[in-house]
């Protein structure tokens, strides 16, 4: 089987619903955490990443050890329109999520609602401070997407 090239892969993942593309150490960090299903990590200098996750994120070692493809900086800097400083991106399966046993579910902790949120950086904000403070889920209702990039990053 032959595997499509890099740019093509990153680019259709942001257009597959069942895909996501992580930009940066931080969120893939917190995908990493939160139990991410990755499909491929890249970056352009393992050994500056090496140093982040040892700084930062030493609990990540072992779910990102020999996963990350190093590829050139030319072709890191074409898959996506920003490229993220911290020089890692990925590709991960989006979780699936039965709302109906979210809200079912007997536990004291919160569910959040968004009511039409405008802005994907509040989006991902309002997701980490749900996150910090143990709340079962978070549901947004409107049409932006909470996996894409911007709400992943900031």
């Amino acid at each position: 089987m032959n595997q499509k090239p890099i740019e093509d892969r990153f680019y259709n993942a942001r257009n597959d619903t069942s895909l996501v593309v992580i930009e940066g150490f931080h969120p893939l960090k917190h995908a990493i955490r939160f139990g991410a299903d990755l499909i491929e990590i890249v970056s352009p200098n393992l050994k500056e990443l090496t140093a982040l996750q040892a700084e930062y994120a030493p609990d990540i070692a072992q779910a990102i050890k020999g996963r990350v493809a190093a590829i050139p900086e030319d072709v890191f800097e074409r898959l996506g329109p920003v490229t993220p400083p911290t020089g890692v991106m990925a590709i991960a399966r989006r979780p699936s999520v039965d709302l109906t046993q979210l809200l079912a579910d007997p536990s004291p902790a919160p569910v959040v609602l968004l009511e039409n949120p405008r802005n994907l950086f509040n989006i991902g904000a309002a997701v980490r401070a749900a996150a910090a403070t143990g709340a079962a889920g978070v549901i947004n209702t409107g049409n932006l997407d909470p996996w894409k990039p911007a709400a992943l990053t900031s």
